[in-house]
């Protein structure tokens, strides 16, 4: 409460000394798309707004976002379409060439995270075989190991690449929705994939999801690696409609995201997801 608290005083300071009202005027116009895509965007149930987002959403606003300005998609062609045709802004995505066609970025991020790690199940031992410090996509694929990924789901520019190159082939498996990575484990268990690809944090919001639903866990037992094609870390921005009123809004999120305590609740924000102990406890607050 008290960070939250120091941010709104801040925000106001901010207002009254380096913009003016009118240039405010975007910020809250903004409709924010969100992901549902936990732990991204988590906007429905109990643990609604804990997600990355809404916790990017905080730390730029100082306070909980409006829910009237809030909607939530897992069809991601949806929110694609939504952003192009008025005036929306997501909290983080990743920045790709393909997508700077049709958004604005801010050039500061709103999340810093790490990026995505091969996944797989630790009894696969023809894979294992395969991993080492230099371990590369191209050539697990290129090997004839099959990879199973999420449909409109960006790695990075890098990684996407080599997922175009072999998307025509049977070494790719697109599942249809974001939310991909439990039933890609399911796949990996029974041998239908032989990876994923997530981020560690994923995995974590899997695990402890699970846990505090005092679920089963079913999953098989996984290994993360990082390989070659992966930066070691994956900023996400805040991306807006590629139109005037958009270009506008980024300008203003940019001087937001310069400011020191703003970048503090962003950097904190993404800590949350770091370990399953600080994930744990940041769900059940």
């Amino acid at each position: 409460m008290l960070l939250r608290t120091a941010l709104g005083i801040g925000f106001l300071i901010f207002a009254a000394a380096d913009v003016s009202a009118n240039e405010l005027d975007p910020l809250h116009d903004i409709h924010w798309l969100k992901a549902d895509v936990p732990p991204i965007g988590i906007t429905s149930g109990p643990l609604a707004g804990k997600g990355l987002h809404g916790g990017i959403l905080e730390a730029l606003l100082g306070r909980k976002p409006d829910p009237d300005k809030i909607e939530g998609h897992a069809n991601m062609a949806r929110l694609y379409a939504l952003i192009q045709s008025g005036n929306y802004c997501v909290p983080g995505m990743i920045k790709t060439s393909e997508r700077e066609e049709f958004v604005y970025f801010t050039s500061l991020p709103s999340a810093v995270l790490d990026s995505s790690h091969l996944v797989y199940a630790a009894g696969n031992r023809k894979l294992r075989d395969k991993i080492d410090e230099d371990v590369s996509l191209q050539q697990l694929l290129d090997d004839g190991f099959v990879v199973g990924v999420g449909a409109g789901i960006s790695y990075g520019d890098g990684v996407d690449e080599v997922i175009q190159n072999h998307s025509d082939q049977s070494g790719v498996l697109l599942h249809p929705t974001p939310n991909f990575i439990e039933p890609i484990l399911s796949m990996i268990e029974i041998g239908r994939v032989d990876f994923s690809l997530a981020p560690p944090w994923v995995i974590t919001w899997l695990f402890v999801n699970r846990k505090l639903k005092l679920q089963d866990d079913q999953t098989p037992m996984i290994v993360t690696h990082p390989f070659r094609e992966a930066a070691a870390k994956i900023n996400y921005h805040v991306a807006c409609a590629k139109n005037d009123w958009g270009k506008q809004a980024v300008a203003l999120l940019d001087k937001l995201l310069a400011r020191s305590d703003v970048r503090e609740a962003l950097d904190h924000n993404a800590s949350v997801w770091m370990s399953a102990e600080k994930a744990q406890q940041h769900l059940l607050d």
